[in-house]
């Protein structure tokens, strides 16, 4: 057995260990599985959160499209302040409303608020659709992560599969709180790896940021520009716009308030979840710093393919532009 599959047997080990354990003896009411019986403060919320929304998307899309796209890239660290900046107004009125009505699913808000029984089935209907696309997006993501570390000694199918059944365990036995006490674990080593990485490449390759930007433009001149077509200005800020408007519109980020013990908890994880933005510039410098030191990458997911029209990516598009050595 080589040790990139002892610590992967060791990570996977660890997770379904942490996540089981984290039912810590409660009783498993409909509210304490969902929604952590509305008790955690603002660590927890914000790390909960976090975990939620960045995932794979900071390890192949974020890097992945630095290094393919260059600036458009940009546009990833924008929607999500820009996002968090209307949540400060948004989910307070969100956790209250939730918090009255005993809330504790995404469908259960528009039903209740619009007094509607069909409108929350066809919210749930839609959520469904949406999420599963997503989750696919991610454990394919997942799968190409465990099979490059691996060496290919797991196979992507593997992966995939061990993954979503690591997952179904111990949501089914802890809920919510489950994926609350991974989420410290797992925030800590991405951010720790995303530092590290965005920090030690560029110096070791290139001796300075600047002088790895400089050697980018000189290799490939007006790749750090913004395209005159394409992923030009316009789409910038349009995708940056209709993203923000419809971020908390996943159901798995929309209930995260829910479990919020206060709407002073919501409020303050609002103002302190865009320093986590930080963490994918980091990213960002990853990819730039591959561009010369690993030149012939090419997408594993076309991302016209997945999940936007030809030409055009989607709004969620950078999950799927991950990148590997051209065959």
């Amino acid at each position: 057995m080589n040790s990139a599959l002892l610590v992967i047997g060791l990570f996977l080990a660890f997770a379904l260990f942490v996540g089981i354990r984290a039912k810590g003896g409660r009783t498993m009411t409909l509210e304490q599985w969902s929604v952590g019986g509305r008790g955690f403060g603002t660590v927890l919320v914000f790390l909960l959160m976090a975990g939620e929304s960045f995932s794979t998307t900071i390890f192949l899309g974020a890097s992945g499209w630095a290094y393919s796209k260059g600036p458009p890239v940009f546009y990833i660290l924008a929607y999500g302040c820009m996002a968090y900046l209307l949540g400060y107004w948004i989910l307070p009125a969100v956790w209250r409303y939730a918090t009255t009505h005993k809330l504790v699913s995404f469908s259960d808000y528009f039903a209740t608020k619009y007094d509607s029984r069909a409108l929350g089935v066809l919210v749930s209907l839609v959520a469904v659709l949406g999420m599963a696309s997503l989750l696919i997006i991610q454990l394919r993501g997942l799968g190409i992560i465990v099979s490059e570390a691996s060496y290919g000694s797991i196979s992507e199918p593997v992966a995939v599969w061990g993954g979503a059944l690591a997952m179904v365990c111990y949501i089914l036995v802890s809920g919510i709180h489950g994926s609350a006490s991974i989420a410290i674990f797992k925030d800590i080593l991405i951010v720790s790896l995303a530092v590290f990485l965005g920090i030690y490449l560029p110096l070791h390759y290139y001796g300075g940021y600047g002088a790895m930007f400089q050697a980018i433009e000189a290799a490939k001149p007006g790749f750090l520009q913004m395209p005159a077509e394409g992923l030009n200005l316009s789409w910038y800020n349009s995708t940056i716009l209709l993203t923000m408007l419809g971020y908390f519109l996943y159901p798995h980020v929309f209930i995260s308030v829910y479990s919020a013990t206060s709407a002073k908890a919501v409020r303050r994880n609002a103002v302190v979840m865009p320093l986590y933005q930080l963490v994918i510039a980091f990213m960002f410098l990853v990819g730039f710093a591959a561009i010369l030191k690993v030149p012939g990458l090419q997408a594993r997911i076309p991302i016209s393919r997945c999940c936007g029209s030809p030409g055009r990516p989607s709004i969620r598009g950078s999950l799927a532009s991950s990148v590997v050595p051209a065959s």
